[in-house]
């Protein structure tokens, strides 16, 4: 009788250690994709505002070069 308890306690000790481990996986697999989203939409936002900033630098060069040909 004695064996069969400690079984069940070896048992329960090694069900919370796998769930320990399953959660620690889980979480370093969490951790990694917000911080792929997180570097993806940092690049992505840099790259969309050094075009916007670009953008608006070539429209004026444009512009100027409009209105000095029409003079």
């Amino acid at each position: 009788m004695r064996e069969l308890e400690l079984l069940q306690e070896n048992l329960e000790y090694q069900r919370l250690l796998t769930e320990k481990k399953l959660l620690s996986t889980s979480v370093h697999i969490v951790d990694s994709f917000t911080d792929t989203i997180k570097d993806w939409a940092f690049e992505f936002g840099t790259t969309l505002f050094l075009n916007l900033v670009r953008g608006n630098s070539n429209r004026k060069s444009d512009k100027k070069e409009e209105t000095q040909e029409e003079e």
